[in-house]
């Protein structure tokens, strides 16, 4: 499934034999991962979600007619709505490009604009019924895709960690 990495090679020179093999030790105390490693593991994820994206933009087009970006505005409109501040944020695109993004799934008839109800100034975007009726097949696509180019490779333990580590990542940068 996934590859098997000597854990001997990636770790700090200064560990002792014993430490490498884990003996008498915490697996936490058992290995210093090198910087080339760290690297390494990162370049891992990044070419791992390129080809998760790359796959989930083929198969959103060929089915749905969707792009990835549209898929994922679409994916992040409340069912109440939202303003276009919050969804550029929750989409993490620039607030000029959502509106664009906007625009065209307007024209496609997937969503509209609305005036804010607590605010004339105010502007709401919601995903009309032919916006739903496109979305909801996608986000089985989605899964599917997800579940076949990523998820289904890894262990239920390997799923847990991976789940553990970006929590972690992710409280962190909510701090910052």
């Amino acid at each position: 499934m996934g590859r098997v990495h000597d854990v001997s090679r990636h770790v700090d020179a200064g560990a002792s034999q014993a430490e490498v093999n884990g003996e008498n030790m915490s697996s936490a105390e058992t290995r210093t991962p090198t910087r080339r490693f760290k690297v390494h593991v990162w370049r891992s994820l990044m070419e791992v979600h390129a080809g998760v994206l790359a796959e989930l933009e083929r198969e959103l087009t060929t089915l749905h007619g969707l792009t990835l970006n549209e898929f994922d505005t679409l994916v992040n409109i409340p069912r109440d709505g939202i303003r276009p501040g919050e969804l550029a944020h929750r989409v993490i695109l620039s607030q000029s490009a959502v509106s664009r993004l906007v625009d065209r799934l307007e024209r496609r008839g997937y969503v509209v604009r609305e005036e804010a109800a607590d605010d004339s100034r105010g502007v709401m975007v919601r995903v009309t019924p032919e916006g739903r009726a496109v979305l909801h097949p996608a986000i089985r696509t989605n899964a599917t895709v997800v579940e076949r180019a990523f998820a289904d490779w890894l262990t239920p333990d390997e799923l847990d960690v991976l789940d553990g580590a970006f929590a972690r990542i992710l409280a962190r940068q909510l701090v910052s």
